[in-house]
């Protein structure tokens, strides 16, 4: 894997506050397109998954799980990313694009899923997790709230609660939640439960937070995008 991981200002915060300071368990990104959402997720994944290496081979669910609104957003946007950029193709001792996981040393598995296929981790224990626009989870039987609050934050504070952690000398659950915003709706009210738990912690990051984005370009795009 790489041994430095590049970030913007922006991006190193949300990092430094999840896995340096460990001041919050989810971290609830609030993004405009050009931040660099997916590359800050997969710095974010390979991150738990370094992590989860460091422990004994007798922890178990030794799990990171990317979800994305598509199977093909999943392999297409995180799986050259994570192979290739962050080099978890020379790690892995296998890995699969069409499954979209790798299998890690020490018995470390991380896993690309679709919204609509996230049920099936109903059950499993997930060490980290990162829920990638989450406001385009839609049409799939399923609504965001549902899956956060029946499957995937259960995944996340059941088999690595902060008990459980303990004993192995590790990190509880914790997740990433991002997304560009599309209105008032339960990504807002997660948003804005780090007024009510300390647990969460808010960000919001516009086009001026991206380095990747020409400011006269960009002012020229506003006479036609929203």
């Amino acid at each position: 894997m790489s041994e430095a991981i590049a970030l913007h200002k922006g991006q190193s915060q949300v990092i430094k506050d999840l896995f340096v300071d460990k001041s919050c368990r989810y971290a609830v990104v609030n993004a405009s397109r050009g931040f660099g959402k997916s590359f800050v997720a997969a710095a974010a994944a390979v991150i738990a998954v370094q992590e989860l290496m460091e422990l004994g081979p007798e922890v178990p669910n030794k799990n990171v799980a990317i979800i994305c609104p598509t199977y093909a957003q999943s392999v297409d946007i995180y799986f050259p990313l994570l192979a290739h950029v962050f080099q978890l193709s020379e790690v892995a001792i296998k890995y699969s694009r069409a499954g979209g996981t790798f299998w890690l040393p020490n018995n470390v598995t991380l896993k690309v899923w679709s919204y609509e296929a996230s049920e099936r981790m109903r059950g499993s224990g997930q060490y980290f997790v990162v829920a990638d626009e989450v406001c385009s989870w839609k049409g799939a039987g399923t609504t965001l709230q549902e899956s956060w609050e029946s499957v995937i934050q259960p995944c996340l504070t059941t088999r690595w609660s902060k008990q459980n952690a303990d004993a192995w000398g590790a990190n509880s659950g914790r997740a990433l939640i991002i997304s560009t915003p599309m209105g008032y709706n339960y990504f807002h009210e997660m948003y804005n439960r780090q007024d009510s738990d300390s647990q969460w912690k808010s960000y919001t990051f516009t086009y001026h937070d991206s380095p990747y984005l020409d400011d006269e370009e960009i002012e020229r795009v506003k006479l036609t995008l929203d």
